[in-house]
């Protein structure tokens, strides 16, 4: 009888003899490990079990640890988010790379389940290295920036060649600097890992020079939440450039990002779309042909009457964050009745499903993005699942289908 160890694969050859007694334990003759063979597991197929003796049963099966590629050119910051990384027993760096040429030779070679990629470096940037990462070998990439000046423009567009989130670097070497930034860094990673790559577009978009002519001095007719947590950055991108500001709505959007964050995004979505995009302000007015921008650290509502809305900006400290969206659409729901609309984007997590649940309640309109052209598609899976049939559409065709809704409420 032949047993194969499964620890270091060497062949074992046993007698009929050494099994006559129902159970026979044996040091494989290679590696030293302890084996084990029981005659009943003739019946299913032999099987010898490493590390086992006697009365032990099987250790549980634990899920492998997200394996990360750190790249950026700073020996110091390398060292440091290695120590971050290393403190979580979920993620195990592989790997690091000085620059994004070295980056490209080790991915084929170690495959990790996350990229962390530095903007600015010698040899190939950021933005160089996440083109070829996504053509030769698609990996979940987080991007690390100072998202000041040309950092964030860079960072920006590394999202639309498919990186799926962006943080800032850690800022100081002071323990207590990172203390602050560690969990974040760590859940966002975690998060990353999850994202399907399979579903990355390059998203073409270009520089609006000349807004086109909107509405957006009259007060709107219907509102419609955009729900963005994490993994959302791209759909975004797909989206807001497409939406025509010449019909009567606005759009409202919350961002699992920082409100410094946010203030660089809109910059850079204003600048590739044909309607005004700006962070959102507390009393603000709401008007057509606007999208409006907050973070998840500002709880946002309206307030006002149904014909002269504005916006409610306050600190979240008394809310649920990782509900911001779901806030935001119950505000909109209670105001706006059937004037109300939900959009939901790919995103992890499932902030913005109770929130369509009270739209839809309330005579509003939803849509999902198709949860299979979802880079994640944890909320618009879990909405489906739901709620039934809403429409549901691929990203590239929402712009046309909330377009064609705005019409059939006008008429």
């Amino acid at each position: 009888m032949i047993i194969f160890c499964e620890e270091c694969g060497a062949r074992n050859d046993l007698t009929g003899d050494a099994l006559s007694d129902g159970l026979h334990t044996f040091a494989c003759r290679q590696c030293s490990e302890m084996l084990m063979i029981s005659r009943p597991s003739l019946d299913g197929g032999l099987h010898a079990f490493a590390g086992m003796v006697p009365g032990e049963s099987e250790a549980p099966e634990t899920e492998p640890p997200i394996s990360i590629l750190i790249v950026d050119d700073s020996t110091v910051l390398r060292k440091i988010v290695k120590e971050i990384f290393a403190a979580d027993n979920q993620l195990k760096v592989v790997g690091e790379a000085e620059n994004g040429l070295k980056a490209l030779e080790l991915i084929p070679q170690i495959r990790p389940d996350v990229v962390t990629l530095d903007v600015n470096m010698p040899v190939m940037d950021g933005l160089t290295t996440i083109k070829h990462i996504m053509i030769k070998c698609p990996t979940p990439v987080v991007m690390f920036s100072t998202l000041t000046g040309q950092g964030a423009q860079e960072t920006f567009e590394a999202l639309r060649y498919g990186a799926v989130d962006f943080l800032q670097k850690p800022s100081s070497l002071l323990k207590e600097d990172l203390k602050s930034q560690h969990d974040l860094i760590v859940s966002r990673v975690k998060n990353a890992a999850r994202a399907g790559v399979d579903t990355i577009r390059y998203l073409r978009l270009t520089q609006q020079n000349e807004p086109t002519p909107s509405v957006n001095g009259t007060p709107c007719r219907h509102v419609f939440a955009i729900g963005s947590t994490y993994g959302s950055y791209g759909a975004l991108l797909g989206l807001v450039p497409e939406l025509n500001p010449a019909l009567p709505a606005a759009y409202l959007s919350v961002l699992y990002a920082t409100p410094t964050h946010v203030e660089a995004f809109a910059r850079y979505l204003d600048a590739h779309s044909p309607m005004t995009v700006s962070h959102a302000t507390d009393g603000q007015p709401i008007r057509s042909g606007t999208c409006y921008l907050a973070s998840v650290f500002e709880t946002v509502t309206l307030q006002g009457d149904p014909e002269h809305l504005s916006i409610r900006l306050r600190q979240n400290a008394s809310m649920d964050p990782e509900h911001a969206t779901d806030h935001l659409m119950t505000s909109m729901a209670g105001m706006l009745k059937d004037r109300a609309a939900g959009v939901l984007l790919s995103g992890i997590g499932d902030d913005g499903v109770r929130g369509s649940g009270r739209i839809m309640e309330a005579g509003g309109w939803v849509i999902l993005q198709d949860p299979k052209t979802c880079l994640c598609s944890d909320i618009t899976a879990s909405a489906v699942k739901r709620y039934g049939l809403p429409t549901v559409l691929p990203g590239a065709r929402m712009a046309q289908a909330i377009h064609s809704r705005c019409q059939e409420m006008c008429e």
